[in-house]
Formats: structure tokens, C-alpha cells, sequence
């Protein structure tokens, strides 16, 4: 982990809302794994105060980068929106826990929803250059909450979308996606998304008994464990709720085996 000085060479809209930047990040690119994250400084004044938690899309160890997406809605996504390439800033990272590696011989099976497909794609890519099978459900409000093919399909074997109004791929949820991949053979889940998409995706999993990592979304004001504002409950998946307790996600995590988190709270 390290507070760098990092230069902005891009920050374009992909889709709607939706922005890329590029960071030149050498030392934070030649550490970063998959499902980790990074808090970026988005203001050079007090406001916004705190800096902004940001899922790793993708690293370049040669060009010393990393690429950050994320979604213009608030005021320091907004604020970071407006970077231009030349302007400096700081970066702390990389921060939290990756995902592990799938079981042996299974298929990956990758879930995004929203602005939870970043660590989807950087796993993706991870994982192909590993030689595995790779398949990226993604799902999404309408066409225009898509990102495009070209951005994704260099993650994936297989892309499948699924669209809230039938305006792309499968009208309905990308729930009903993964119900249908679970049934082609061996395989692991990995997650991110809504907390509710997360819910029913580790549901199906249990159900089925196939192991499933989540990553977990949640405002992280420090990034490092010291303020203990994003935690989630967990429990001992043997002992039920008769043993519980609270995880910070930006130390414990981002990345959690699915059976351990205490979904209903």
C-alpha cells in the first residue's frame, strides 16, 4: 500500500454516465490483484474532504497504469468526472483483499450488476490469461446502463447480458442467467453489484452448492480499517447465527466466501 502521485491521461464517458480514467500509477499498478480497490483523491480543496473508493478495472505493470470505472452520480464522482488528463493527484493503494483462485477444473462464472463489473473485468482478464473458461453475466437497468462490448469482452470466454426492460440481451434479471449457467457442468461464482443482486446470486449458489466469492459494495471513508464505518455482519457458516460478528470490508475484505456473510442484515 502507498500514497502515490498519479497523473490522469484519461477520463472519458463510455456509457451513460459511466467514466474511464486512466491513472499512471506504477507502483500501485505493479501490486494491484484482482477485487481489489483504491481511495482516490478527487479535489485538490476541502470539499469533497474524504476521497473516493474505486474498484481496480485494469492494470498495465509495463506502462505502469491502472484504469478505474466508475459511475458519475454524487458529488465526488462528479467532481473526479471533471479531471482532465495532465492534472495530478493522490491515490491510496492497493487496498483489501482479491479474490482466490477458482476450484480446480471449474468453470468461472462471472456476476456484474452496475458499477459492480470493474472487478469483474480485471478477474476476467487474470483468469483467461490463466488459460480458464470465463463466463461474464452482466446486468443492468436498459441498454444505455451497458457498457460496451469492446471494454468487456476482452474478460470473457462468453458474455451474457440481461437488462431490467428487455432493451438488451435477456429481459429480466441476471439472476436468471446464472440459474441457467449453473446447470452446464462445474464451476465457481465470483460477485459484485447491488447488495441485492449479491443476495440472490450467493442464494442460488448455496442452493446449489457451488462456492461463490462476493465482493462487496460499500462506502469506505478511510480505506484502511481505522474509521470502522463499512462493516458487514458475518457468521461461522457451520455454527449459525450462534456465532456472529462485524468484518471491516476495506481490511477483511473487499472479497468474502458468500457463505459468510449474514445476508438479511
Amino acid at each position: 500500500m502507498i500514497d502515490e502521485k498519479v497523473e490522469l491521461l484519461a477520463n472519458d464517458e463510455v456509457s451513460e454516465g459511466f467514466h474511464l480514467a486512466r491513472l499512471r500509477a506504477p507502483h500501485i499498478a505493479a501490486g494491484a490483484v484482482p477485487g481489489q480497490f483504491v481511495n482516490i483523491e478527487v479535489s485538490a480543496s476541502y470539499a469533497p474532504f474524504l476521497r473516493m473508493p474505486l474498484s481496480v478495472c485494469a492494470v498495465d505493470d509495463n506502462a505502469g497504469t491502472v484504469d478505474l470505472l466508475y459511475e458519475s452520480m454524487g458529488p465526488k464522482s462528479a467532481a473526479f468526472s471533471r479531471l482532465r488528463p495532465g492534472e495530478q493527484t493522490r491515490c491510496l493503494g492497493p487496498l483489501g483483499k482479491g479474490f482466490s483462485a477458482p476450484s480446480p477444473g471449474a468453470r468461472a462464472i462471472l456476476v456484474g450488476g452496475g458499477i459492480g463489473v470493474p472487478p469483474m473485468m480485471f478477474w476476467g482478464r487474470t483468469l483467461l490469461a490463466q488459460g480458464l473458461d470465463v463466463t461474464l453475466l452482466v446486468g443492468a437497468r436498459s441498454a444505455s446502463k451497458h457498457l460496451p462490448d469492446e471494454l468487456l469482452k476482452g474478460g470473457t470466454t462468453r458474455l451474457r447480458r440481461a437488462s431490467d426492460d428487455g432493451s438488451l440481451g435477456h429481459n429480466g434479471l441476471v439472476t436468471d442467467l446464472l440459474r441457467d449457467e449453473l446447470t452446464r457442468g462445474v464451476c465457481s461464482v465470483f460477485t459484485c453489484g447491488p447488495h441485492g443482486m449479491m443476495a440472490a446470486v450467493a442464494a442460488l449458489c448455496f442452493q446449489t452448492a457451488v462456492p461463490c466469492q462476493v465482493s462487496l459494495e460499500e462506502y469506505m471513508a478511510c480505506g484502511i480499517g481505522i474509521c470502522v464505518g463499512c462493516v458487514v455482519r458475518v457468521e461461522n457458516p457451520q455454527g449459525g447465527s450462534a456465532y456472529a460478528d462485524y468484518s471491516r470490508i476495506c481490511v477483511d475484505g473487499p472479497v468474502f466466501d458468500a457463505r459468510h456473510i449474514k445476508w438479511e442484515h
